[in-house]
């Protein structure tokens, strides 16, 4: 089930958050600037999304747009929050709000080159130091050949 757009737009508003809220192929989208993504998560939660079923990422070509899939068992509905950070950007952890944000938070901050802040253990999961983002669409794909003659 959705939420109902004005719904979620007085939600995070009423954090003195500045949301667009939209009815997206994906469900209801609300989006704020990344300085607010925190205030508006804590918003939601204290809202009646008790969950964070995850969160990840995307490389748009011009930045890194993170999207936090928030589910509230009571009303039996799904939400979105998004925001676009620069490539390279700090972002806040939520694990705070939602502690369910520990492991998506570390992949995503790994794999598309972002720097962690208040995380209680930010290392690496996947790959080692010295090792680009490898979600990143400046990052180079290996040819076949460069594959097999590693």
């Amino acid at each position: 089930m959705r939420p109902g757009i004005d719904d979620i737009r007085t939600l995070v508003a009423a954090a003195g958050v500045a949301v667009e809220a939209e009815d997206a192929a994906l469900g209801v989208v609300a989006r704020v600037a990344a300085h607010d993504a925190i205030d508006a998560l804590s918003a939601f939660s204290a809202g009646g999304y008790e969950s964070l079923v995850d969160f990840d990422g995307i490389d748009t070509g011009e930045a890194i747009e993170l999207t936090w899939r928030l589910r509230s068992y009571s009303m039996d509905c799904e939400a979105y929050l998004k925001t676009t950070v620069a490539y390279d950007a700090e972002i806040h952890s939520a694990w705070n709000v939602y502690p369910s944000a520990l492991m998506p938070e570390r992949e995503t901050a790994e794999l598309l080159g972002l720097r962690l802040a208040g995380h209680p253990n930010p290392k690496r999961l996947f790959t080692t130091d010295g090792i680009p983002p490898l979600l990143r669409k400046d990052v180079a794909i290996r040819s076949e050949e460069e594959v097999k003659n590693r």
